[in-house]
């Protein structure tokens, strides 16, 4: 029930705080449980593989099996996208998006948010964002920022002796902290899209009572009663919320959006007299409020970008909508097809396996207690056939197996993703190579769409929201500044099998020594996650550096085939002027005075010498162009030598 907060004693803002703030969160939690919150402990419970009365569909129904159809699908789907942002040791970049900014600042920042990112586990945090998203469809994360003292080891100098004492320092450190959220512990204003576009968001947590003590003797709260909570009013499920005793524990509410500024009057805010102002006027806060009641904290937004400490994104869009979609929800009518499909036939096996039996109660010794069970002896009064009638129940189809498969794919084919080890395989449509890479390549596109999603929306937003307060927190190490962040986000492991697959094929049919050759080799190398990778890539790239030895000796080779080739054609040259001058010779003696006879033998002469000259400089001609056909062989040659000498180096570097 929401309250009205125009008839609150403007006198108290604090309690028009705490009302005005509590009312806009229920209104946000009741809207988001009664469209999602059933649907998304659904998703969570087939993820996990937990069983509930609500998946019977008969009363005879015994079987309580999941399929994990579903759950490999969302695994799939994280692992893919895990590798694909996480597959290069430096997972993002940054660069100055200023021209005459110091160059060597952004290197800084980037080492150091490179650094600081890993030791808060970074990583960790929004793969389990990733996982979020891939069963309730939105994953959300909140930028903490913790003032830490660390600790390190050192040496200090004993006065008036010669030696060292061990000691430790400490100093005062900035750390900033990611944390996911799960969507059930978040809530927004329902008619927005995102997260700055709403009139606020809230975290609604538990936590232990000494937290918040130890935060108010911190000067991070207001010294305010807590009082306690009454779980039945959260909604949270006992899975979440395991500590037993309730006055230990206190509900907080961390709101972080536009509040009514007269309401944060008298509050650690830098406000003018609470009548100067307009009534309306909205301001960006921070509103903490523990068990719906004692306000904590109330102040205007302390980040200098005045930005909300929330990311979040959809792995699916659905439109004008801020809850996503995700794989649990893409799967879930096949998988639940597939779970009724699946205990049924096993329920049948069961009767077909262990059937029911019929007993003549008659032929059986008084006070005997009939029970089926290997190797049980059972006294019978008369033919124990006559007795004991097991009935036939028939055998289960072998057509409920292929439907099972059937609706596995279905499942497939709903959520995008395929198993690596699997690969589709249950399909036979999918067993040819052409198919497989159908499967894939249908795979990596929706794969690319949702790593966009993600880094648009959620991994840039993240990494400038850290920059961000390390720059506020933790100006020496960190110069300010103008920087563009980009994500390193590269091919995730199906793209990579893929192409792996497309390079070994085209490898297979490029010709051994070529520089084609060397590259698919080194690409081939660069996309294997062998432990000396890199080794292997060092001795292709040596191999195919130049050699000036085998150059020299290649090039001697070359020349002695050019220099034969060309003396070949010089003497089928001589040869051609030879035959020539004697048939100008017989010419002219053809012109003299002669019989016919002796003519008519000379023109045969004649013709058979210029056939024999036609036939020479056709033959030089098929030399000189027989040579130029050579040239890319010798080069091949030249190519084979310098592989070969390479290889005979590493061999005796070996």
């Amino acid at each position: 029930m929401s309250l009205d907060t125009s008839k609150l004693a403007y006198n108290d803002p604090q309690a028009s705080l705490s009302s005005w703030v509590v009312d806009k969160v229920t209104q946000w939690e009741d809207h988001r449980n009664t469209n999602y919150l059933t649907r998304w402990d659904e998703y969570y419970r087939i993820w996990r593989g937990i069983w509930t009365s609500g998946d019977q569909m008969r009363a005879s129904e015994n079987s309580r099996l999941i399929a994990p159809a579903t759950q490999q699908a969302i695994e799939a789907t994280v692992a893919e996208l895990e590798e694909a942002i996480f597959g290069k040791e430096q997972w993002f970049d940054l660069r100055d998006d200023v021209a005459d900014q110091d160059p060597t600042d952004a290197k800084v920042v980037r080492m150091n948010l490179q650094e600081d990112l890993n030791r808060a586990k970074a990583k960790d945090a929004i793969v389990e964002a990733l996982l979020n998203a891939a069963i309730y469809g939105t994953g959300i994360a909140k930028i903490t920022v913790d003032e830490e003292i660390n600790k390190k080891m050192g040496e200090s100098a004993i006065p008036d002796t010669l030696t060292t004492d061990t000691v430790i320092y400490e100093e005062d450190m900035t750390t900033v902290r990611i944390d996911p959220l799960t969507p059930k512990e978040f809530a927004i204003d329902p008619s927005a899209t995102s997260i700055d576009e709403a009139l606020g968001v809230a975290q609604v947590v538990i936590k232990p009572k000494y937290e918040i003590i130890e935060g108010i003797r911190n000067g991070i709260y207001e010294d305010k009663p807590v009082g306690s909570y009454d779980k039945m009013d959260l909604g949270f499920d006992e899975e979440n919320d395991s500590r037993s005793d309730d006055n230990d524990k206190v509900k907080i509410t961390e709101y972080w959006g536009r509040v009514p500024k007269k309401y944060l009057s008298g509050n650690e805010s830098s406000l003018d007299d609470q009548f100067d102002y307009d009534e309306d006027e909205l301001v960006e806060a921070v509103v903490i409020i523990a068990n719906d009641s004692s306000v904590l904290k109330a102040t205007e937004n302390p980040y200098l970008m005045g930005d909300r400490p929330f990311v979040a994104f959809q792995l699916d869009r659905v439109p004008n909508k801020f809850w996503g979609r995700g794989v649990a929800e893409k799967g879930y009518n096949p998988q639940k097809a597939l779970d009724a499909e699946l205990r049924a036939r096993i329920d049948a096996l069961a009767l077909t396996t262990h059937p029911m039996m019929g007993v003549d109660a008659t032929r059986l010794p008084r006070g005997v207690k009939f029970e089926v069970k290997a190797g049980k002896t059972i006294l019978t009064n008369g033919d124990p056939r006559s007795t004991l009638m097991p009935l036939n129940f028939g055998s289960v189809a072998q057509t409920t197996f292929n439907q099972g498969a059937e609706l596995e794919r279905m499942v497939q084919m709903g959520t995008g993703a395929m198993d690596s080890a699997t690969s589709g395989a249950s399909n036979p449509r999918n067993n040819t190579a052409s198919g497989m890479s159908m499967l894939q390549a249908a795979s990596i596109k929706r794969q690319k769409r949702t790593i966009m999603n993600f880094q648009e929306n959620f991994l840039i937003p993240l990494i400038k929201k850290s920059a961000w307060r390390y720059m506020q927190f933790s100006p020496d190490r960190y110069p300010a500044g103008d920087y563009m962040f980009i994500p390193n986000s590269s091919m995730g492991i199906m793209a990579k099998e893929l192409e792996m697959t497309q390079m070994i094929q085209l490898l297979s049919m490029t010709q051994q020594g070529t520089p084609a050759f060397s590259m698919l080799l080194m690409s081939v190398f660069e996309n294997t996650s062998l432990s000396n990778r890199e080794e292997l890539k060092a001795a292709i790239a040596q191999m195919m550096q130049p050699d000036p030895q085998a150059q020299q000796v290649q090039q001697m080779v070359q020349q002695m085939e050019l220099m034969k080739l060309q003396m070949e054609i010089e003497e089928m040259k001589a040869g051609a002027a030879k035959e020539m001058a004697q048939a100008m010779k017989i010419q002219s003696e053809m012109q003299e005075g002669q019989s016919q006879d002796a003519l008519v033998e000379r023109q045969m002469e004649l013709a058979e010498k210029m056939a024999k000259i036609e036939k020479l400089r056709s033959d030089a001609q098929n030399v000189q162009s027989e040579t130029m056909r050579n040239i890319p062989e010798v080069e091949h040659l030249q190519s084979e030598t310098i592989l070969n000498l390479a290889k005979a180096r590493m061999e005796r570097a070996k």
